[in-house]
């Protein structure tokens, strides 16, 4: 396989070196904060690496990682009974998760499905490798061989699953088993193919088109509707993936959730005792439209969105407790979130009641790209913490980087966007080591946010700033747009954009990968 027969090379081990040689390249403006606060930051790493070593005496090895992250829900749900009740949704176990560990009021995501994840797998912004929106079938896309994940970058020293929604495409490339994961159960796709491609969605209303029947007589183009297409794949790596499922009926859909998650089960409980810690990256497959037959209403909401977050919220309160039971909590971080704001097309199912903040998914305004983010560790993550630092969640690739003692695996040829937060999850609030998130719409810069100022690009007019500037602690719905106020500002975030898109000229983006797909893979059916 593409990276796996690669590393074997001699070849391959200098590149490796030449990418590992030197410091991390962050962006311009970590620079300038790091040149304000490096003999703080210094001291206190000199710190963190003492407790860190000292729980790798104490367990054996490095903490397990485990990274629960769910479609579209929208900020200020979940998180506390309270906002339960205001809501509609059902949520004791995140809830509890709140209680005893650290709630982040401000962890930004990208504004939809596939940057997310990219970022979160890579440490980069996904306008970076091309990976700008949501992949479909058959989109013929994926994400490029050339980018280095986390399961990579923890590789030797850890065993890494993957489970249910990559949404990294569908070329061979892009497979997770082909990206470091050591074993990978996974759809390639956004979760709304397995359950609206179907007649059950199609009889429901739901989908407009897409069945046979629907086909005009005088359709000359046979295969413009994306009838051969994979949904779900295993795959182990260094070894060809299978294709394990092919929803035609919505109950496929619900057995392939049901089997992934019994496989999360499974993997934590094998590598609980083992030599070597673990990175879980699970990211199920919510929302599902569709509930199964005569399943009773269990939320206020009582749409598709509550629902499925209700029986996902069980599930997580199980895997806390299988940890409890195999004797691993205190040697294991779980972070759960969301990964974009609520989608509000679809009514009453996806829809979700305005919140905290204006906007949904796709869109750069807060509700958008902040989300509900919480951390769990017990004995080491303070409980009932709250901390209200900048994060982003490439972040997340850079500080499990660290807690897996595996920083110099990063690689150094390329900008990394994540930050190494490890600070602020064992110091806490004011330990945090970003003030700022560059927000994308696709391959577009469209917003800044810099401390609690937010500037809008998207919509701007030449000349003037115009009315672009927002205090986000006054104003979070960003309803109020200001100028005259906010001239002081006009300028500083013109050197941000400007230091952001020189450093661009320096380090281009990597195109996409784009080829045949579904090569490398034994098909349950030819296509």
């Amino acid at each position: 396989m593409f990276k796996i027969v690669l590393k074997t090379t001699l070849v391959a081990a200098t590149t490796l070196a030449t990418l590992q040689a030197g410091p991390i390249i962050h962006d311009a403006e970590y620079n300038i904060l790091a040149a304000q606060n490096g003999e703080k930051w210094a001291k206190e790493d000199k710190s963190l690496d003492d407790k860190l070593a000292a729980l790798r005496k104490k367990h054996g090895k490095a903490p397990n990682i485990i990274h629960i992250m769910w479609d579209d829900m929208k900020y200020g749900a979940i998180g506390h009974p309270m906002l339960n009740n205001v809501t509609g949704y059902v949520s004791p176990n995140i809830n509890k998760i709140a209680t005893n560990g650290m709630t982040f009021t401000r962890m930004y995501t990208e504004p939809s499905c596939t940057p997310t994840r990219v970022a979160a797998a890579t440490g980069r912004q996904p306008v970076r490798s091309g990976m700008i929106f949501p992949i479909f079938p058959i989109h013929e896309m994926g994400l490029p061989a050339s980018e280095v994940t986390i399961a990579e970058v923890l590789d030797d020293d850890y065993h890494t699953g993957f489970f249910e929604k990559s949404h990294f495409g569908d070329v061979e490339e892009s497979y997770l088993h082909n990206q470091g994961w050591d074993e990978a159960i996974f759809t390639m796709y956004n979760q709304f193919a397995g359950q609206m491609f179907t007649p059950t969605a199609e009889a429901g209303g739901m989908t407009t088109g897409w069945a046979d029947d629907e086909v005009s007589p005088y359709a000359l183009d046979k295969e413009f509707r994306p009838k051969k297409w994979v949904w779900a794949i295993e795959g182990f790596e260094g070894k060809k993936g299978k294709e394990i499922s092919t929803p035609v009926k919505v109950s496929e859909y619900h057995e392939f959730n049901a089997m992934a998650y019994d496989r999360v089960k499974k993997f934590i409980t094998k590598h609980a005792s083992a030599d070597k810690p673990f990175l879980l990256d699970w990211w199920p497959n919510a929302i599902e439209m569709f509930s199964e037959e005569n399943s009773p209403k269990q939320t206020p909401h009582g749409s598709a969105s509550s629902e499925s977050l209700y029986r996902l919220d069980k599930q997580i309160g199980e895997i806390v407790a299988l940890t409890e039971k195999l004797g691993i909590a205190e040697n294991t971080l779980i972070v759960v979130m969301a990964d974009n704001g609520p989608m509000q097309e679809i009514w009453p199912e996806t829809y979700q009641n305005p919140g905290i903040f204006r906007g949904g998914k796709n869109d750069f305004l807060e509700g958008g790209v902040r989300v509900p983010a919480f951390a769990y560790w017990p004995g080491v993550i303070e409980k009932g913490a709250v901390v209200h630092d900048i994060v982003h969640v490439a972040d997340l690739f850079t500080t499990f980087a660290r807690l897996g003692n595996k920083m110099d695996a990063i690689p150094r040829d390329r900008v990394i966007d994540g930050i190494d937060q490890t600070s602020l999850l064992l110091n806490g609030d004011g330990h945090g080591r970003r003030d700022h998130v560059f927000i994308y719409q696709g391959a577009n810069l469209s917003a800044i946010v810099k401390q609690q100022y937010k500037r809008h690009f998207a919509g701007a007019r030449a000349g003037l700033a115009g009315k672009g500037f927002f205090d986000l602690d006054k104003d979070p719905r960003e309803e109020h747009p200001q100028m005259a106020q906010f001239l002081w500002a006009w300028p500083a975030f013109d050197h941000m954009k400007a230091r952001h898109e020189a450093q661009i000229k320096k380090y281009p983006h990597t195109p996409v990968t784009r080829g045949e797909p579904y090569t490398g893979l034994e098909l349950l059916k030819e296509r």
